[in-house]
């Protein structure tokens, strides 16, 4: 049964992570070990409720078995492979990597040697993979009952004034959307770019982005984040030969249920807590119980350099707009 480190306490690690691990503990104690969560952060004087917060990397280390633990690893996009480098260095081999797995292609590469040098097992943090929602929309394309998929439209709408920039983000692209590309790729296959932009560039990189790609199926895919937005949305809208499907995930860590309507048929609603199905299948997977949870590390670095193009080219079209 590994033991848990969760590596940065701010609202992915400390909000997120260690809230679900502590249910999940209670709930599937065969899964863990009996020893509390660590919990680092850089900033100093972080807490950790129900369990041991320690002040470095190396205490961690020294505080539960390195090739025992599952880390989770929760600190902004742009510190991943310094922080690897120090995991691994400290004989930590599993980790469960927030989203995007890099900030960019650059340290991408960085994580892929680290991976190949220390034999690192790296599940990257995507949810909606495991969402219930997620699973009944792809049951409904695969089937085949209302044609081919033609076209994929996500809208993720909440307000992040100061809790973006104070997680570190570097811009909206890495927030909300990385989630939701993994699941349009795993829809409708592999894809290219074709646009990307900022819709509101006078109110800052981290006010909202929107991308749009074209599968190698055929099929394209818009999604629009609006993190400006007075109200919450996180709705995915599939159009098919025959038929509409529309989606909608849960918009907040307090709201575990979804809805899902296909053409003109009833709407359904029901229980869709997609952080603890992913986790819980991570843990299965560690422990030798289950295959790897959804979502293959190649899939992730799709969902880095296509982000990477996105961003290069919104950041053209605020350079032209600026002259």
């Amino acid at each position: 049964m590994p033991h848990t480190v969760v590596v940065g306490l701010g609202r992915s690690g400390g909000g997120l992570h260690a809230p679900v691990l502590r249910r999940l503990r209670d709930t599937h104690p065969e899964l863990f070990a009996a020893h509390p969560i660590v919990g680092f952060d850089p900033r100093s004087g972080t807490a950790l409720r129900d369990g041991l917060a320690v002040d470095s990397l190396e205490r961690a280390a020294a505080a539960v078995p390195p090739d025992d633990t599952v880390v989770h690893v929760c600190t902004p996009p742009g510190t991943r492979v310094p922080v690897l480098t120090r995991l691994a260095g400290l004989g930590f081999r599993r980790f469960v990597v927030e989203k995007p797995v890099a900030a960019d292609p650059a340290a991408l590469i960085g994580i892929e040697r680290l991976r190949a040098a220390h034999g690192l097992d790296i599940v990257v943090v995507t949810q909606w993979l495991a969402s219930a929602l997620t699973r009944r929309i792809d049951d409904v394309v695969r089937s085949g009952r209302f044609g081919p998929l033609r076209s994929i439209m996500v809208r993720q709408d909440k307000p992040r004034f100061g809790r973006s920039r104070g997680a570190g983000h570097a811009d909206a692209f890495d927030v909300e959307i990385p989630h939701t590309l993994a699941v349009a790729l795993t829809l409708a296959g592999p894809a290219r770019l074709t646009t990307a932009g900022r819709p509101e560039p006078d109110l800052g990189p981290l006010a909202g982005a929107w991308l749009s790609v074209r599968h190698d199926g055929g099929a394209h895919t818009t999604i629009r984040s609006d993190l400006t937005s007075p109200v919450r949305r996180r709705e995915i809208t599939l159009r098919l030969r025959d038929t509409t499907v529309v989606g909608h995930y849960p918009v907040s860590a307090d709201d575990h249920h979804a809805q899902l309507r296909v053409g003109d048929g009833p709407r359904e609603v029901f229980e869709d807590e997609s952080l603890g199905a992913f986790l819980l299948a991570a843990y299965r997977y560690f422990a030798g119980m289950a295959p790897a949870p959804p979502g293959e590390f190649t899939d992730h670095a799709r969902v880095v350099r296509l982000l990477a193009g996105a961003r290069a080219l919104a950041d053209q079209d605020v350079t032209a707009h600026a002259g």
